[in-house]
This record gives structure tokens, C-alpha cells and sequence, in this order.
């Protein structure tokens, strides 16, 4: 069978299959008790393989053909391309049975909040006096407010400095995206749906940056034959977007998918911002699984030659970056053209029919079209199966060879010989026995286990945020202390501002430098730390799961039959705790608030009080006097280090409560709900092996006719679960590591 051919239509018959020999084995008794547990599982591995989406992402600069290829992918005019930016908040894309676009939108609560902490961190601390608490946008006056302070922190920022400010941004959209949105949002946070012929009009919402701010997620259900139910593709911003809020919106996407696609302009080739993106990427791990698309503008190319130096430049630029890149050059434009021929403008099928003139360059774009589709189309298969279908299909095998088990014993049971009708017997006591006091076992130590790997746990966090075993503390105290600024730029702005605005703009570049060394050397050190914990807790559970079943059965012909039936597998079949479905249901986050800048009102007196009355006052002079030749240059060099010092101080305490709070508000409910888990899997395997109770005596006085008819049947349950089994290995026979 080959699985990324017949994979959808092979899980339903393994469903549909599953749920019938269920059914039927009930019908036994004593060989399956009549129990809703199958059937909820059965119907949790449907529900699992619609919920859980393989993300794609399609990311780039600004112009490099991202929704175009998405359109071109789903063969349809789908999400707003054209010149400008165009796409300003992801947008996500899932199979629904008609078009319709859902737009979740923030709550007040949320939207006021946002502007406070935007405003809080776009200031030196004198906007708190005239800034209450309860500020609302939805109020006039409030709104009034908003607009002076903006105008004042635009006026007052370094161009340089203001371009790396999300808070500006953010004042800014939200003051301009009010109208348009004030009727939509609500208390709390609602969805807005466009469907049929109203769906056209969510491309309004999410082409305008203004009213995206107001947004928080946007997700299309369109009815298209190429997007299978299992996959989700976004269409992502332009990663070099003036608005740096975008690039986290962008980043954090990343993070949770499985497949990114890079989209490259053959204009322009790749350029400075594709490659500082990309550093961000690779800092992060997000490079394992990409596909690199040259997107051939036929317009601008005169030769094929031209197509292929480019593609040339391209390699060579990336490998710069240590990658060694899947890429693929091909016309989106040409490709989505020829998708939908009948419904493109006159316009564009002039242009359709100019590129087709080049049939060199055209053959060429088809050839690589087609290479990168197969290669897609094989890698989107393997990560859902890996992804998807390991983990249901496993604990499936585990039900199914529980049952074939128990099939070979009441296969004895229903022996006229009398030898294996006593193995039987006894083998059905065992069962019960064992099973009872494995389940006492697990109850009585279960707590202490849990216990000991929360110790663990603490251990491996005191060492590292305590004892700064990996040197993530170390190292930024030390990028700090060499951190420099070019003071002279600041003063220049001096003449504009006054001197709190100064000391505000050193701080504020102090902010982004800091940010940008987070997001590049702290976060991926993070990640790998956490996922090494989550690995741990995964591995903690498996072996425990596995030590409590080693004696499940006496050493005997079951317990060899037992061994035999799981010898194919490439790992045996038991246990696994998916702490991704876990943290989805309790809502459980990883804690904020690691190294971030803070300018506060104690800072700035600090800082103050290290100029002096009589350093102040002439500084004030120098402003009004440009004839002056005070230089104040060390003064203000001793301000940015005093800034750096207090931060230094701040910053290890934050470091200290991360870790803090990633053990009370994440790993120990991570590891609680866990053991919930275990303990609810644990329960029910220890209900399929107490087979005894009293349907089964009546096997024991059956006439020799009897005894037939009911082997007859649990014959047929054998082979048929024999077949099953077939269906169901290609999806278990990968290790549940592999990537």
C-alpha cells in the first residue's frame, strides 16, 4: 500500500473497519465489554486528523509573490495580491464546504490594554500623569489623547529609532482603523463571518493595516479540490514590513508550523532584508523543513540564461548562510494565469500570451513547476503521516492486539481439549489478578514518580536560570557591556527635544538592540531547553508505562504470543503522552517577561542624579546656544551606561523569575495534566485485561455444538482483525522521533 496515495480513503476504511470489529466483539461474552470507550476513541482519532492542521507557511519580503502562490497553489483568485502591501495580518487557509472568511476580532478590554502598554513603553514616564488607568479608546476625549501624545512621539523620535518602535505603530493604526471597526468589536472577543456573497469583503480587512490592528485572527474556509481537510496554508506578511510588530506575528506563526515556503522575486533576487529574515529563521531552528521558490518575473527576463544566473546567485547567496536550499524556479504569475484562464482580465491575458511566446524560459518555469509540486505533494504526505496518523494509529494496534490476544485465549477456552481449555482458565484469573494489583501498584506510586520528575524537572530549571548553567545570562551581561552608542546622533536631536527626550532615545535604542539579541541568541537556547524538558517528561511516562507492564502476564504461551504479536513494530506499542494536544486543551503557555528593557521613573532619577544641577544647566545653555563648546558627549556616554547598569540588575531578576514562573505556570501543570492522562490510559488498559466476570462461566458448560458456532464466529474476528492490522502498520511503522 502507499500510504501518500491512499491515505484518507485508507483511515476511513481503518475506522469504519475498527468500529464494526468492536461492535461485534461485544456481541461476545466476556470477550469485550459493552463499553462507549472505543467508539469516542474512534471518534476522537476523526475529529484529530480534521482539528489538527499541518501548517504551511508562506513567507518573504514584500513583493515576492506570496499570494500569488497561494492563489496559484489553490488555483483560485483568492487572497489580494498586487503592488504595495497588500496582506498586513496572516491570513490562514483551511477546506470548509463554502466560502467563508472568519475574522476574530479583540475585545475592548484587549484593544485598551494593547494602547496602554504601547504608550507606557513609547515614553519617558511623564505621559503616566496625563494617562489615566481606565483609558478607552471608545471615548472621545480618550481618543483626543491618543492623537496629541502620537503626534508628540512622532515629532520627538529619531527617524531611525521610530522605525524599529512597534508602539507608534500600534497608537497609529488603532486611532486610524477606529471608524471602520467600532461597530464590529465588541466586550468580548467576537468573530465576524462573510460567506457567500458577502465573502469577498474580508480582503478590505486584512489589506489594511489599520484594521488589522483590531483584528486577531482571520481564517478562510473555501471549497477547493486541491487543499486536502488536513492542511492549513497562511499567507504571511511581508517580512520586511516598516511595522515591526509584523515580524513577531510572522515569527510566532513559524514557530508552530511544519512547512515553510520561501518565496524569492527574480527581479531583485535575494536581498539584505531576505537575508536578515533568514538569519532570524536559522537562529530560531525553523530552517528543517523549507522549500525555496525563485519566483521568474517573464517580463523582466530576456534569456533563459538570465533566469538560470540568477537562480545561480540565489544558491550561493543562501549557502552563505550555511543552507543548502531545495529551490525551484517557476512563474507564480504564469502558473496561477494558467489555473484559471477564463476568468483572468484582457489585460492579463495579453501578457499570458506573450510569456507563452518564450518557450524556452516556459519549458524550463513547467519543468521546475512540476519537480516542486511531486516534492511538495511527497513532503506534505510524509509530515502528515508522521504528524497525524502515528500517534492514534499506534494506540489503535494497542486496543487491536489486546483483542487478538484475548481471541487466542477464548479460542482455548472454546477448545474441546481439555488441556487448553484449563490454560484458559487459568490464563483468564492471571489476567485479573495481574491487572488488579498492577492498577493498586499504580495508584500507590504513582504520586511519588510524579514527584521525583517534577524534583528532576526543578533541578534542570535551577541549573539553568539559577546557576545560568547554559551561560544565557552570562552572555547577555557581557553583550551589554560591550554594547556602544553614537551619542552625537542623539544630540543632534537635542535641538528638538528636550533633554528627558534625550536620555529616552538612548534608551529606546538600548530597547531595540537588546530585543534583537534576544529574538536571535536567547529564544533558540530557550526553545532547545524546553523541548529537551518536554522530551523528558514524554520519555518519563513511556518508561513508566512500560515498567508497570512487565509482568502483566505470567511467562507463558500468551505472554510469547503477546511478544509475537507486537515483533513487527519497530518499538513497542504502549504509551504516549502528546503534550501538544495537552497544552491546547488546559491553555497552558510558556510565561512572559524574559529581558525586556525598562525605562522607569527610579532609572530615570538615577540616571539624573549622576548629571548634577550645574551639568543640567549647562547642557540647557548649549541647546539654546549653538555657539557653545560645552561637550557633553561623556556625560550622556555615563547616562547610556547607567541605563545599561540598572537594566543589568533588572535583567537578572527577570531571568530568575522566568524560571520561576516556567515551573509553577508551566512545566508542573504540564506534568500534572500529563499524569491525568496516564492515569485515565492506565485505568482503561487495566479494564481490558479484567476479562473475568460472569458471562465467561457459561463457555465453560456449553455443548460441543455450541462451542462451535461461537468459535465459527470468533474465527472470523480473527481474520478480520488479522487484516486490519495489515491497514493499520504502514502508519505505525515510523518512529514517533522522526522528523
Amino acid at each position: 500500500m502507499t500510504t501518500n496515495q491512499t491515505q484518507p480513503h485508507t483511515i476511513e476504511k481503518i475506522l469504519a473497519e475498527a468500529g464494526s470489529v468492536f461492535e461485534t466483539a461485544q456481541t461476545i461474552p466476556g470477550l469485550l465489554e459493552p463499553s462507549a470507550q472505543y467508539q469516542s476513541f474512534l471518534e476522537k482519532i476523526s475529529d484529530t486528523l480534521v482539528s489538527d492542521k499541518l501548517k504551511i507557511a508562506v513567507v518573504g519580503v514584500i513583493k515576492s509573490g506570496k499570494s500569488t502562490f497561494v492563489n496559484a497553489f489553490l488555483g483560485r483568485e483568492l487572497v489580494k495580491r498586487g503592488a504595495g502591501v497588500v496582506t498586513s495580518i496572516t491570513t490562514r487557509i483551511q477546506k470548509g464546504k463554502k466560502n467563508q472568511a472568519q475574522i476574530r476580532l479583540k475585545s475592548w478590554d484587549e484593544i485598551n490594554a494593547e494602547l496602554r502598554k504601547a504608550l507606557l513603553s513609547s515614553h519617558d514616564g511623564s505621559v503616566e500623569d496625563q494617562f489615566s488607568k481606565d483609558f478607552d479608546i471608545r471615548r472621545k476625549n480618550d481618543r483626543k489623547l491618543l492623537e496629541k501624545i502620537y503626534q508628540t512621539l512622532i515629532r520627538s523620535l529619531h527617524p531611525d529609532l521610530g522605525a524599529a518602535a512597534p508602539e507608534i505603530f500600534s497608537i497609529r493604526h488603532a486611532l486610524q482603523g477606529f471608524d471602520a471597526l467600532k461597530d464590529l468589536v465588541e466586550s468580548d472577543e467576537t468573530v465576524a463571518c462573510f460567506e457567500s456573497r458577502e465573502f469577498e469583503r474580508y480582503k478590505d480587512h486584512i489589506s489594511d493595516p489599520d484594521k488589522a490592528f483590531y483584528i486577531k485572527d482571520v481564517c478562510l474556509f473555501v471549497p477547493v479540490k486541491d487543499l486536502e481537510p488536513h492542511i492549513e496554508i497562511a499567507d504571511c506578511q511581508g517580512a520586511d514590513s516598516t511595522d515591526p510588530s509584523q515580524l513577531s506575528r510572522i515569527l510566532a506563526y513559524l514557530e508552530f508550523s511544519n512547512l515553510m515556503v520561501y518565496c524569492i522575486s527574480s527581479r531583485t533576487g535575494l536581498r539584505e532584508s531576505d537575508m536578515v529574515f533568514l538569519k532570524r529563521i536559522q537562529h530560531l531552528g525553523l530552517l528543517e523543513n523549507i522549500f525555496f521558490v525563485n519566483n521568474c518575473d517573464l517580463t523582466e527576463h530576456e534569456t533563459l540564461e538570465d533566469v538560470l544566473k540568477i537562480e545561480t546567485n540565489i544558491r550561493e547567496d543562501l549557502r552563505l548562510l550555511g543552507i543548502e536550499p531545495e529551490l525551484y524556479s517557476f512563474s507564480l504569475l504564469l502558473n496561477h494565469f494558467s489555473n484559471i484562464p477564463s476568468k483572468i482580465s484582457k489585460k492579463d491575458k495579453l501578457r499570458l500570451e506573450s510569456w507563452q511566446k518564450e518557450t524556452k524560459m516556459v519549458q524550463y518555469c513547467d519543468l521546475k513547476s512540476h519537480e516542486f509540486k511531486l516534492r511538495f505533494k511527497d513532503r506534505i504526505d510524509s509530515r502528515h503521516h508522521d504528524l497525524l496518523m502515528f500517534n492514534p494509529m499506534k494506540r489503535l494496534a494497542v486496543f487491536l492486539n489486546d483483542l487478538t490476544l484475548r481471541i487466542h485465549i477464548y479460542l482455548d477456552l472454546l477448545s474441546s481439549e481439555s488441556l487448553k481449555e484449563e490454560r484458559a482458565k487459568q490464563a483468564i484469573l492471571d489476567f485479573h489478578q495481574h491487572a488488579h494489583r498492577l492498577e493498586t501498584l499504580v495508584h500507590d506510586s504513582l504520586d511519588n514518580a510524579i514527584q521525583g520528575l517534577k524534583n528532576e524537572i526543578q533541578t534542570h530549571v535551577r541549573q539553568m536560570f539559577f546557576q545560568d548553567k547554559d551561560s544565557v545570562l552570562k552572555d547577555i551581561q557581557e553583550y551589554l557591556s560591550l554594547l556602544t552608542f553614537e551619542i552625537e546622533s542623539f544630540k543632534d536631536q537635542g535641538r528638538e527635544i528636550d533633554f528627558n527626550g534625550i536620555l529616552f532615545l538612548i534608551f529606546k535604542e538600548f530597547q531595540r538592540r537588546v530585543d534583537l539579541y534576544v529574538l536571535e541568541a536567547v529564544k533558540p537556547l530557550l526553545k532547545k531547553f524546553i523541548n529537551q524538558q518536554e522530551e523528558g517528561i514524554v520519555s518519563f511516562f513511556q518508561s513508566l508505562f512500560e515498567s508497570y507492564q512487565v509482568n502483566l502476564l505470567p511467562v507463558n504461551e500468551y505472554s510469547n504470543l503477546k511478544a509475537g504479536l507486537l515483533s513487527g513494530n519497530q518499538e513497542p506499542l504502549g504509551f504516549y503522552s502528546d503534550l501538544g494536544e495537552i497544552k491546547k486543551i488546559m491553555d497552558i503557555h510558556l510565561p512572559a517577561g524574559l529581558f525586556e528593557a525598562q525605562y522607569t521613573s527610579k532609572i530615570k532619577t538615577r540616571v539624573m542624579a549622576g548629571f548634577g544641577l550645574k551639568a543640567l544647566s549647562q547642557f540647557v545653555f548649549s541647546l539654546l546656544n549653538k555657539r557653545t563648546t560645552v561637550s557633553f558627549t561623556p556625560a550622556l556616554k555615563k547616562a547610556a551606561r547607567k541605563i545599561k547598569a540598572e537594566n543589568q540588575k533588572i535583567f537578572k531578576k527577570q531571568f530568575e523569575q522566568f524560571g520561576t514562573d516556567l515551573n509553577a505556570h508551566y512545566f508542573f501543570p504540564l506534568i500534572d495534566a500529563a499524569a491525568r492522562d496516564f492515569k485515565e490510559k492506565t485505568k482503561e488498559r487495566f479494564q481490558q485485561y479484567a476479562v473475568l466476570n460472569t458471562k465467561t462461566e457459561q463457555f465453560f458448560t456449553l455443548k460441543h455444538s455450541e462451542k462451535e458456532e461461537w468459535k465459527v464466529l470468533v474465527l472470523s474476528l480473527q481474520q478480520r482483525l488479522e487484516r486490519l492490522m495489515e491497514l493499520i502498520q504502514p502508519f505505525i511503522s515510523i518512529s514517533i522521533h522522526k522528523k
